[in-house]
């Protein structure tokens, strides 16, 4: 079938998109295991992690639901389809425009409700403390202001939000206009705050006492979202040039690429090479086997095994992700070891 000058069939579109969040569901419904089996108890970012995921679900549900519109819509834009009486058009339009208003209002959500995700959790890793308190907070009002700055993006598109859905008035040369200035305003706050997530841990990971190699796996975690900036990339410049080749695709797997990598951090003591991941990891496969694991004489304790291990990993710190203070500090297992 037809493309509609979008690059790929609604069909082949459809496919992609549901493919990808069948992934992150299931990656999400693992991180719930191994947060229930491990840390027995589940925090702020798993919180936000959920909003995240079931956002990004009810985003697909509207996209899903919109794409026969939108194909035919993108038909009619490239000349493939006849154009239809004006008020039809004008109605087409406009209906469009609402399912647009709404999937990127959960588009939005969806992804700084990631942001918030990784922000917290680095909060309960790394021990934000001190100085680096007060630049977590900063960061973290500028990650909502960011939020907040895209949203009125969403509800000014058309200049006065009483005109969001009215034919006439959105289309005029000032809005175009203002349409291309919002795209990068969008594009700025996006990209910012995804630095952000970048940058802030970094500093803290350096200053651990662990070894070179789990530093720089760790910088690699937390440095996932340079992939979420090359979609966004992508996708502002295909707004910005008006054009629906592939605009549509990039703009689906952006969100649906963050909340999949916004899983993985969980996983990381699955590829661990510390003793202490090794320890979790025949915790959690005998758990998921329903198999009694004893650890020593007596039956499996993490609780004592932080005892067991607590005065060697002080003297070595080879996989200690404490908290930066002025002196070497120590955390708990729980927001130690999963990442």
């Amino acid at each position: 079938m037809s493309d509609a000058g979008q690059g790929v069939s609604q069909e082949g579109l459809l496919a992609i998109i549901w493919t990808l969040a069948g992934v992150s569901t299931l990656l999400f419904a693992g991180r719930l295991v191994i947060r229930s089996i491990i840390l027995k108890s589940f925090h702020l970012d798993d919180i936000f992690g959920f909003l995240a995921w079931a956002l990004m679900i009810a985003c697909m549900i509207v996209s899903s639901v919109e794409a026969p519109l939108s194909y035919h819509y993108s038909s009619i834009f490239i000349g493939e389809s006849p154009m239809p009486p004006p008020d039809d058009f004008a109605f087409m339009t406009i209906t469009i425009r609402k399912f647009n208003v709404a999937s990127s209002m959960l588009f939005w959500t969806s992804l700084f409700c990631v942001k918030m995700s990784f922000m917290l959790l680095y909060r309960m890793v790394l021990g934000v403390s001190g100085l680096y308190k007060g630049a977590w907070l900063g960061c973290m009002i500028y990650i909502v202001l960011c939020y907040g700055t895209c949203l009125i993006g969403v509800f000014g598109q058309c200049g006065d939000s009483s005109n969001l859905f009215t034919y006439e008035q959105c289309m005029t040369p000032y809005v175009a206009s203002l349409d291309a200035k919002l795209i990068w305003v969008d594009f700025f706050c996006n990209v910012s705050s995804d630095l952000i997530l970048v940058i802030f841990p970094l500093p803290m990971i350096w200053r651990l006492h662990m070894r070179t190699k789990q530093k720089l796996a760790l910088s690699g975690i937390f440095s996932l979202a340079i992939i979420t900036i090359a979609f966004e990339t992508v996708r502002t410049v295909k707004l910005y040039e008006f054009t629906t080749y592939l605009t549509n695709l990039y703009s689906y797997l952006e969100l649906l690429i963050t909340v999949l990598i916004s899983m993985l951090p969980s996983y990381r003591f699955l590829v661990s090479p510390s003793d202490k991941d090794r320890e979790y990891r025949r915790l959690f496969w005998t758990r998921v086997t329903m198999r009694s694991y004893h650890s020593g004489s007596s039956g499996y304790s993490m609780d004592s095994y932080e005892r067991r291990r607590g005065a060697d990993e002080s003297q070595r710190g080879a996989d200690a992700t404490g908290g930066i203070q002025d002196q070497p500090a120590t955390f708990s297992a729980q927001s130690r070891d999963i990442v």
